[in-house]
C-alpha cells in the first residue's frame, strides 16, 4: 500500500514538472540565433583619388582667377554673388567640401611632427594658393571662393553690425583656433578642425548630430551676423588675415576720388572700412611721443603676455594628457602591474597589449613621449595666444591718419559691397547693369 502511495506522488509531482515546463517555455521561450535578418554592409568613407584631388586644385585655380577679375577689373558684385552659387555647388555639395584649404595646415603640421607621414602634392598647392593670392590681390579667395565662406555669404539676409572692440576680440579666437589645431596634431588627438568643421556635414548630408547642430546655429547665426565663421573661428582666415594686411593691391572702394558719403562703411556688414580721421595734424613732440609710447608698450606688453601664458600653457597642457590613447594606456598597464586592480588584462587596452605580446617597456616610452610632446605643445600653444593678446594691446596704441575711407585688408573679404554702393563709380562699373 506505501508503495502504491509512493508511486502515486511521483506520477503527480512528475505531471506537475512537465506542466511547469511547459509553462515556462510558453513564457520564456529558447533564444533563437537564425533568422532572416542580415547585417547591413559595412561602408568605410572614400578618400577622393589623385585625380579628383587634382579637378580639385584646378577648380580653385579658376575660382580665383574669376575672383580676382570680378573684384579688380570688373568690380561686380553680381559676378562674386554668381561665383559663391558655383562653389556651393561644386566645391561644396559636388566635391562635399573636400578638400579646402581650411583644415589643410593640419596636414602639414603633421608631416613636420612625424617624419613619415607623406603630404600630397595637392595639398600643398592647395594650401599655398589662396595664401599666395592673399599676398598678391587681398582676400579674393574668401570673396565668392571658399565654400564655408560661400554658403555664409548667399544667407547672410540681414547684417547687424557688431561694435569695432568686439569684433577686435571675438577676432582673436580665428588665432586661438589655429593653434589649436596645431596643438591637437602635435600631441596626437587628431584633426579637431576637420571634426568640428560646421559646413562639411552640411555638404555632405551626413554626420554626427553635435556637429550638424553646431552648424545650423552657426548658418543662422549668418542670418543676422555676416560669416561668424569667417570673422570668429576659421584658422584659415587667420593666415589669410595675416596675408592680406601684407597684399600688394589692396581692394579699393571707389578707383577715383573719395566723396565721402558714408555709403561704404554703412553697407559693410565686415567693419572692414575705416573712416578718415578726424584728430587734427600732430605736432613734432607728439609724435615723439606716441613713438615711445608704442616701443615701451612693445617692450613690457609683448613679452610680459608672451612669459605669462607661456607658463599657463605649461600648467594646463598636463591635464590633457588622458585624452592621448598611448599615456591612457600606460596609466592602466601601470595600475595592473602594481595590483592595483584585481586580475591583468582587466581594461580592453591592457588586453589588446597581452595579445599581441607587446613589452611594457614600448608602452612606457611611447607615453614618456607623447607627454614631452604635451609639455612642448602646450607651452607653445601659450607663448602663440600670448603673442596674439600681445600684439592686439599694443596694436590698440598705434594712429593712423587717413583723410579718406580705406579698406582694412585683414578683414576686407572682398564682397564688393562698398564699390556696390559708392556713388562715385557707377558709370564706370561693368556686368552691374
Amino acid at each position: 500500500m506505501l508503495s502504491h502511495r509512493l508511486f502515486i506522488v511521483l506520477v503527480v509531482v512528475c505531471a506537475f514538472s512537465v506542466a511547469g515546463g511547459f509553462v515556462d517555455a510558453a513564457r520564456n521561450p529558447p533564444p533563437v540565433f537564425e533568422t532572416d535578418y542580415t547585417l547591413p554592409e559595412t561602408k568605410t568613407p572614400r578618400h577622393p583619388t589623385a585625380f579628383e584631388n587634382a579637378t580639385a586644385v584646378a577648380a580653385y585655380a579658376v575660382f580665383l582667377l574669376l575672383a580676382g577679375l570680378a573684384v579688380h577689373y570688373w568690380r561686380s558684385r553680381k559676378m562674386l554673388f554668381g561665383l559663391a552659387i558655383g562653389s556651393v555647388v561644386v566645391l561644396g555639395f559636388w566635391h562635399q567640401g573636400c578638400p579646402c584649404p581650411v583644415g589643410m595646415f593640419q596636414n602639414l603640421v603633421q608631416a613636420c611632427v612625424e617624419p613619415s607621414a607623406t603630404v600630397a602634392w595637392t595639398v600643398i598647392v592647395l594650401f599655398a594658393l589662396p595664401l599666395l593670392a592673399a599676398l598678391f590681390f587681398g582676400r579674393i579667395f574668401c570673396s565668392s571662393v571658399c565654400p564655408l565662406g560661400a554658403v555664409q555669404e548667399l544667407t547672410a539676409f540681414n547684417n547687424w553690425k557688431v561694435p569695432n572692440h568686439y569684433e577686435q576680440v571675438l577676432g582673436l579666437f580665428r588665432y586661438f583656433t589655429l593653434g589649436i589645431g596645431v596643438f591637437c596634431v602635435v600631441v596626437g588627438l587628431g584633426y579637431v578642425i576637420c571634426q568640428f568643421d560646421p559646413f562639411v556635414g552640411i555638404f555632405r548630408h551626413s554626420g554626427l548630430y553635435p556637429v550638424l547642430i553646431f552648424g545650423g546655429v552657426v548658418l543662422v547665426t549668418g542670418f543676422f551676423i555676416g560669416r561668424p565663421f569667417c570673422r570668429f573661428l576659421c584658422p584659415y582666415g587667420a593666415l589669410l588675415g595675416m596675408c592680406g594686411s601684407l597684399t600688394a593691391k589692396k581692394v579699393t572702394v571707389t578707383p577715383g576720388k573719395c566723396d565721402q558719403c558714408n555709403l561704404c562703411k554703412s553697407v559693410c556688414p565686415y567693419n572692414a572700412i575705416l573712416p578718415p580721421t578726424t584728430e587734427p595734424v600732430p605736432t613734432p613732440l607728439e609724435r615723439w611721443a606716441r613713438f615711445w609710447q608704442v616701443m615701451v608698450s612693445a617692450t613690457l606688453v609683448l613679452p610680459a603676455c608672451v612669459l605669462l601664458f607661456l607658463g599657463l600653457g605649461a600648467v594646463i597642457a598636463p591635464q590633457l594628457t588622458m585624452w592621448n590613447q598611448d599615456i591612457r594606456t600606460a596609466r592602466l598597464l601601470h595600475a595592473e602591474e602594481e595590483k592595483w586592480v584585481a586580475t591583468t588584462g582587466t581594461f580592453p587596452e591592457t588586453k589588446g597589449l597581452m595579445q599581441c605580446g607587446t613589452p611594457s617597456e614600448v608602452v612606457y616610452a611611447r607615453a614618456l613621449k607623447a607627454e614631452k610632446r604635451f609639455k612642448t605643445a602646450g607651452m607653445g600653444l601659450g607663448a602663440w595666444m600670448g603673442l596674439v593678446i600681445g600684439i592686439l594691446l599694443v596694436s590698440s596704441v598705434i594712429r593712423r591718419r587717413r583723410t579718406d575711407y580705406e579698406v582694412d585688408p585683414a578683414r576686407c573679404f572682398a564682397c564688393g559691397r562698398c564699390f556696390w554702393y559708392c556713388p562715385n563709380q557707377k558709370g564706370q562699373r561693368l556686368l552691374l547693369t
